[in-house]
């Protein structure tokens, strides 16, 4: 009777082991697109010498993240996909969410968001001195040749204020059209137009400028109304997300990344 009982004790412990290992093993996924420095493909940009290991998707917004998630015993999986289709299938509900979101009017109809991960600016991107002797409201823009990547926030922030512009797929392509054809400014995220005007080696020849009506931009996460569990997997975040800043490990990872954004 011994030997029965301790087999079944034995069994419960290994059932109770197996199901808390599982539950301290959830993955989710997310998705997201190359941002450099927020979000970086590693395939496209390999970390310097002395970094440390990273996976397929690093990034200063990625790190903090994983860390939030981690210390609730979350993993998350990150992977790339065109922007503009990631914001559809967050609407629709086929995805959990995405990262680096910014928590803009036109999105809170399906999407609720995480405590920030980093903030930035909206910046008019130029050559070289070109309003300098302007004021970087939206109003001058109208009077200017202006471009801003296909699906990103500026693109709704423009359309707000009624102003025309042209569409294109990237921050590098933002930037050669400023240099080599007839745009005069390239409005968007400034961290990541620096860092990418520096690997382009044109830094000289651009002025960025602070758009000074709409101040800081917050990026969080956003995670699809549609999608089942969404607040859960947002308060887990957000949890996460307060227990990193309150170790000054959010912090050491920022830094880590603001040394790394100064060496480009």
């Amino acid at each position: 009777m011994k030997v029965v009982r301790r087999y079944w004790v034995t069994c419960v412990f290994v059932i109770f082991g197996f199901s808390t290992a599982n539950a301290s093993a959830e993955e989710i996924v997310l998705y997201t697109i190359h941002l450099p420095p927020h979000i970086i493909d590693a395939s496209l940009l390999a970390p310097p010498s002395g970094f440390g290991e990273v996976e397929d998707v690093y990034g200063s917004d990625v790190e903090v993240l994983r860390a939030a998630y981690a210390t609730q015993g979350v993993s998350v999986r990150i992977e790339l996909r065109p922007w503009k289709r990631i914001m559809r299938d967050v609407e629709a509900g086929l995805v959990l969410g995405a990262v680096s979101c910014r928590p803009i009017p036109s999105r809170e109809r399906f999407a609720i968001f995480s405590d920030d991960l980093s903030d930035s600016a909206n910046a008019f991107v130029t050559r070289r001195f070109f309003l300098d002797d302007e004021v970087p409201t939206l109003g001058i823009l109208k009077k200017y040749n202006v471009a801003a990547v296909n699906g990103w926030s500026q693109t709704n922030i423009l359309d707000s204020a009624d102003i025309p512009y042209s569409s294109v797929s990237g921050l590098e392509q933002g930037i050669n059209v400023l240099l080599r054809r007839n745009q005069d400014v390239f409005m968007t995220e400034r961290d990541s137009a620096i860092f990418a005007a520096k690997r382009m080696q044109v830094i000289d020849s651009l002025s960025f400028y602070d758009v000074s009506e709409l101040g800081l931009d917050h990026y969080t996460t956003c995670f699809s109304r549609s999608y089942p569990e969404a607040e859960k997997w947002r308060d887990v975040l957000n949890k996460g997300l307060k227990e990193l800043g309150a170790s000054g490990k959010r912090e050491e990872i920022l830094k880590k990344y603001s040394d790394f954004f100064e060496r480009q």
